[in-house]
C-alpha cells in the first residue's frame, strides 16, 4: 500500500506545482503589413520582447539596430532588410 502512494503523492505535487507557475504572458508584434517577416527574423535570434521593449528608434536608428545584428550573424535579403526596416520604422516609431 505505501509503495502506491509515493507515486500518487509526486503526481499531486507536480500537479500543484504546474498549477502555481504563473504563465508567461507571449509578446505579440504590433498588427501591420509584413509582421509575420518581422517576427520569424527577429526571433530566430532573440525573444520578440525584446524588440518591442526596443520600440521608439528612428528609422536610421532601426537601420543601425539591423546593422548590428547582421555583425552578430543575422542572414537578411536586402528585400527583406527594407520590408524589416519599413514595419519597424511605422510600427515601433521613434516617439517624442
Amino acid at each position: 500500500m505505501k509503495t502506491a502512494r509515493l507515486p500518487f503523492g509526486i503526481i499531486i505535487i507536480v500537479t500543484l506545482s504546474a498549477l502555481s507557475t504563473p504563465a508567461t504572458a507571449e509578446v505579440v508584434l504590433p498588427n501591420g503589413p509584413n509582421r509575420d517577416l518581422v517576427a520569424r527574423i527577429c526571433s530566430a535570434c532573440h525573444d520578440l520582447g525584446m524588440v518591442v521593449a526596443t520600440g521608439g528608434r528612428s528609422r536610421a536608428g532601426w537601420n543601425g539596430t539591423i546593422d548590428d545584428m547582421v555583425q552578430n550573424g543575422l542572414s537578411i535579403s536586402a528585400e527583406e532588410r527594407a520590408t524589416v526596416l519599413d514595419y519597424l520604422s511605422t510600427y515601433l516609431p521613434f516617439r517624442q
